[in-house]
């Protein structure tokens, strides 16, 4: 994950270098203008300068040459003046593929290890959970319904995968890739990274009242997909009951109330993320 994030950072900041060392290099501080600096050590290059820019600038080895006048220039002559820039920005697309290639083997390499370590978990906590449930007293199965039990065997087991798998990892994914940006941007300008961090209490307080709202509606759901599975399992075991004493419109009007009830639970799940995930893109928007 740390050498993901590596990566995720130096490709932006090589996107930058490009743009900064070889296209448009950023105005001289001293004057405010843009400009070309060409070395005079090319006989060829040289040549062009004399011809064409007698009256640049001379610092040492080289030639400052104003952008606004490279746009007359033939372009053979303007690609011999930027053979520099032409060479690095290649060399900074090549390193760019290489690294383009590194990050997505990363990523191979993260989720095959993730998800086996996640199936290996899954696979000794069923285990456990069976072999806990066999030594339990006759009491307890007595006091707890099937459906409930395959409930925390199966599904709840298959959440805690998902857990592992999905949402610790790219939090900390994440929490790394955050650092490593909030790093990069403070080096670079640190007036305009903390404006820039100025909305991250708003996405805080938003997170902070999403998770609670989301807590109990999670939990209820959980409680319902658990009631669910131990009506239909008792509705299986006692079949012959059901049928015998012509219950089944009854049955089925308790089956559709925990049904319904569960959709209701969905539902609020769905308002509430419809409202937080719009909440955080406005809180992300930039000009």
């Amino acid at each position: 994950m740390i050498l993901i994030t590596l990566m995720d950072v130096a490709l932006p900041y090589l996107t930058k270098e490009s743009i900064d060392r070889y296209i448009v290099p950023p105005a001289e501080p001293a004057t405010g203008h843009r400009s070309l600096r060409v070395d005079l050590t090319d006989p060829a290059a040289a040549a062009i300068v004399q011809r064409h820019f007698p009256d640049a600038r001379i610092e040492g080895a080289a030639a400052r040459i104003p952008y606004d006048a490279l746009s007359g220039l033939d372009p053979s002559d303007l690609a011999r003046l930027r053979r520099g820039d032409v060479t690095g920005l290649a060399l900074l697309a090549g390193l760019f593929v290489v690294l383009v290639i590194l990050n997505f083997l990363l990523n191979f390499g993260q989720s095959v290890i993730m998800e086996i370590t996640g199936q290996r978990i899954m696979h000794d906590l069923r285990l456990r959970l069976f072999t806990h449930i066999q030594g339990l007293a006759l009491e307890f199965f007595t006091r707890n319904p099937v459906g409930r039990l395959v409930t925390r065997v199966t599904s709840d087991v298959q959440n805690m995968y998902e857990l592992f798998t999905s949402f610790i990892s790219f939090v900390f994914n994440d929490l790394v890739l955050l650092t490593g940006i909030a790093a990069v941007m403070l080096m670079l300008n640190w007036k305009l990274a903390l404006i820039t961090f100025a909305g991250l209490p708003a996405v805080a307080l938003a997170s902070i009242g999403f998770s609670r709202r989301a807590r109990g509606i999670f939990r209820t759901l959980r409680v319902q997909v658990a009631e669910i599975n131990t009506r239909f399992a008792e509705t299986i075991g006692g079949m012959g009951v059901i049928q015998l004493f012509r219950q089944e419109a009854a049955n089925f009007q308790r089956f559709a109330r925990l049904n319904h009830e569960n959709y209701l639970a969905g539902m609020q799940q769905i308002r509430v993320l419809a409202l937080f995930m719009p909440l955080i893109e406005a809180l992300a928007w930039r000009p």
